[in-house]
């Protein structure tokens, strides 16, 4: 019955997704003015050695002035595992959609009027770190926002290996604590 267990275990969790919730600050860089913020959430999944990563409802702030901007995200990048981290980068354009953080209505985001704008982004990471770095480049206006980003991950309740996700490595670590029980 154990093994029976651990095995549906199994292979319900290897159907899931490896999901990484960073908890960034944040430097954004345009025209040389410099604006901080914190406690920003970057969202980093992988699924078969591709990446997502998403920067949702960011904004712009500036001597107190917000702009919301929008939902930055990128899809399918494929990594690269050196040095102990993963690297992904991407150098495309992307539209950038409306934001939904309950404070902004779907009109105040600025990205989806942009249309598609190019991205250079480059990010490096670890279970438990984030360093990224975004330039958007705003060809209308004539500049590029630079966005630098540096966060950490909480332990993941579930996070069995204590490696920073909840993956299958889990449910093997788990199979193995019942099968030698």
């Amino acid at each position: 019955m154990k093994k029976a267990f651990a095995l549906f275990a199994a292979a319900c969790c290897a159907l899931a997704l490896s999901a990484t919730t960073y908890t960034c600050h944040i430097k954004v860089v345009v025209n040389g003015i410099v604006s901080e913020q914190d406690e920003v959430p970057v969202v980093v999944n992988e699924s078969n050695g591709t990446y997502d990563l998403s920067l949702n409802n960011f904004c712009l702030t500036t001597e107190g002035i917000t702009m919301p901007v929008g939902n930055i995200a990128v899809s399918g990048v494929e990594g690269i595992d050196e040095y102990g981290y993963t690297t992904i980068k991407f150098n495309a354009p992307i539209t950038i959609t409306a934001g939904n953080d309950g404070v902004h209505s779907q009109d105040e985001w600025i990205g989806p009027m942009l249309g598609e704008v190019p991205i250079d982004l480059t990010a490096r990471f670890i279970n438990s770190a984030l360093d990224a770095n975004i330039d958007i480049q705003l060809a209308v206006l004539g500049q590029t926002i630079g966005v630098s980003l540096f966060g950490v991950a909480p332990s993941i309740k579930g996070d069995v290996n204590e490696d920073g996700e909840v993956t299958i490595s889990d449910v093997n670590s788990v199979i193995d604590i019942i099968l030698n029980d």
